[in-house]
């Protein structure tokens, strides 16, 4: 078999079932050009779901990620614009953030590209990028990932309010 012959779902499936966490790897790790696209996709399959990016280093990182997780999961109808559903999504970036927190990132720059998805009344933001110091050729791929479940209020798409 050849990679070419894979398709998304072999991907994002675990024992038959979509997997948030896994969605939210691929639209973090998606190659540039194909983000619209594979967030078309997902949005099809019921996922709510945006892709945004980060950089800096140090506290300044992770403040950049915080702030453009907020901004483009409000702005992409991925969550409501109220306090729960911003402390589940800070929950999430606070997990997903846990291996940035190396003495790497605080001396080195990064570049993150970040996914977020949500599905019913559950999030998911998975963080994939590179952290290095500028001009030396030392580049490390990093990643990180954070699931909240049964956490976010308010519609889940389906037409009915689920809890408030």
């Amino acid at each position: 078999m050849n990679i070419e012959e894979f398709k998304i779902s072999d991907f994002i499936n675990i024992e038959g079932e979509q997997s948030l966490g896994k969605v939210a790897n691929m639209l973090s790790m998606v190659i540039d050009k194909y983000d619209d696209g594979v967030t078309e996709a997902f949005k099809k399959e019921g996922f709510k779901c945006v892709i945004t990016r980060a950089g800096g280093k140090g506290e300044e990182l992770k403040n950049k990620v915080l702030r453009n997780c907020l901004g483009a999961a409000i702005k992409g109808d991925v969550i409501e614009d109220e306090v729960q559903d911003q402390r589940v999504l800070t929950r999430c970036v606070e997990r997903a953030m846990v291996d940035f927190s190396g003495p790497m990132s605080s001396i080195s720059g990064a570049g993150i590209k970040i996914g977020i998805v949500r599905k019913g009344l559950h999030l998911a933001v998975a963080l994939y990028g590179k952290v290095g110091i500028p001009g030396l050729d030392v580049d490390h791929e990093i990643s990180g990932m954070g699931i909240h479940y049964y956490g976010l209020s308010g519609d889940d798409g389906d037409g009915t309010e689920d809890r408030k």
